[in-house]
């Protein structure tokens, strides 16, 4: 018993990989052209869901796959815009569930969100974070990898 529990603990640690990020990041430090919004999406530290990706998408782009202490920044159109989180889970109770959120809809804002996945439920929840707690959490993050 002991061996297959072992097993099964490196298995779902290699089906979560690192996260990825597919459309292009804005450079560090410069500031949001005045025609686009920026979005900052990051996880916030937690044991719950913590072998579990979370697919990210913008409408019906994928922005990226985002998994522990990482985040997704990306560029978007201002305007009216749904944020869509796909949390993919390893268990046959929480194989795929939804969440969505509102993107930033003003010029040259920045919106900073937080995954938080709670243990009960075990369901990701957005929650859209002031500007000063938005850049320490991205601060103690790394940007997922470009693909």
């Amino acid at each position: 018993m002991r061996v297959f529990l072992l097993a099964l603990s490196a298995l779902l640690a290699a089906c979560a990989g690192a996260g990825h990020q597919r459309v292009p990041m804005p450079l560090p430090g410069t500031s949001v052209p005045s025609d686009r919004c920026r979005v900052y999406v990051a996880r916030e530290d937690t044991t719950a869901g913590s072998l579990r990706n979370v697919r990210v998408f913008d409408g019906d782009t994928e922005i990226g796959v985002i998994h522990e202490r990482e985040f997704l920044c990306w560029e978007r159109k201002p305007g009216r815009g749904v944020g869509r989180l796909v949390f993919e889970g390893l268990s046959l109770d929480t194989a795929a569930v939804e969440n969505v959120f509102d993107l930033p809809r003003e010029p040259g804002t920045t919106g900073y969100y937080a995954i938080r996945i709670l243990h009960s439920g075990r369901k990701p929840e957005v929650a859209l974070l002031s500007s000063e707690a938005g850049k320490a959490l991205i601060d103690a993050r790394s940007p997922a990898a470009i693909r």
